[in-house]
């Protein structure tokens, strides 16, 4: 340190090729943090020391990437991201398929519980040209959706009790 108490330009260099023993460090150390002038000059040291990149970098970079085990690592990564999308795209599939299936099966479920039963105006007929009765599919879906919803709701209330019961 100089007669000013501050640090010299040789031991910042000193700290930075780890020339220092433990001591001396410590005091260093100690001194740039108490010394707002040292940590200034630690600081623009620290700058002006300029850090370049190998030549041959660039080349290294690119041969490490084309390296065979980085290769495989990068199929194998966008494989599974082909996978999961295929998995994705099955389970929505199968999600629409079973929402067919039990619109299908309610509309054909209430069907049958209207041609068994004694009448047959619950379902509304729509009459062509030819004066023919046939099923307006528009209707019979809608109708058949009202139904199943309050089936679904009835169940739901009938659990909800349940559950009050059991739990009084």
């Amino acid at each position: 340190m100089t007669k000013n108490n501050h640090i010299t330009h040789a031991e910042i260099l000193q700290f930075q090729n780890n020339l220092m023993n433990p001591q001396e460090k410590t005091l260093f150390l100690e001194h740039i943090s108490t010394c707002n002038y040292c940590a200034e000059q630690f600081a623009e040291g620290m700058l002006d020391e300029s850090f370049t990149a190998p030549a041959d970098m660039k080349a290294n970079i690119l041969a490490a990437v084309r390296r065979p085990e980085i290769q495989i690592a990068k199929k194998i990564n966008e494989t599974s991201k082909q996978m999961q999308l295929l998995l994705y795209s099955l389970k929505v599939g199968a999600a629409t398929l079973g929402a067919l299936a039990v619109l299908i099966f309610a509309m054909n479920f209430n069907n049958n519980m209207v041609n068994s039963g004694p009448e047959t105006t619950d379902i509304p007929k729509k009459s062509t040209e030819d004066n023919e009765d046939k099923f307006s599919l528009t209707l019979a879906i809608r109708d058949n959706m009202n139904h199943l919803s309050s089936n679904i709701l009835d169940f739901s209330n009938t659990i909800i009790k349940t559950e009050v019961k059991e739990d009084d």
